[in-house]
């Protein structure tokens, strides 16, 4: 591998697996940020998105699962899930990383040694 390609594949790596990881605790802690991806995944008349949380317990623990729901004007519902709009949080999570990364990359190649 050269040079110049194992930084940047380590750096894509990190990207993704750090881009993971903040997208599943941002919606732990708030999932209701995934109806802000309405536009994206509701259409019409269910245009309003929904985050609803069921929680039920067996005999191995408590469970919650997420679900994004589009809402119609007259109580319409039509269930978006959670796996594609995650995916979706998941990329613009990476997207931000990636761009973080690449500014940064470039202002320590610019910055002159000391």
């Amino acid at each position: 591998m050269s040079r110049r390609i194992a930084p940047l594949l380590i750096s894509v790596v990190v990207i993704v697996v750090v881009g993971i990881f903040a997208a599943l605790l941002s919606s732990v802690i708030w999932p209701g940020q995934v109806a802000h991806l309405a536009p994206i995944f509701c259409e019409a008349p269910t245009s309003s998105a929904m985050v609803v949380s069921d929680t039920f317990s067996d005999g191995d623990g408590t469970s919650t699962n997420f679900t994004l729901y589009c809402v119609g004007p007259r109580g319409q519902t039509v269930d978006a899930g959670w796996l594609l709009p995650f995916l979706v949080l998941w990329g613009v999570y990476s997207l931000v990383l990636a761009i973080v990364v690449g500014v940064v990359g470039v202002n320590r190649r610019r910055r002159p040694n000391d």
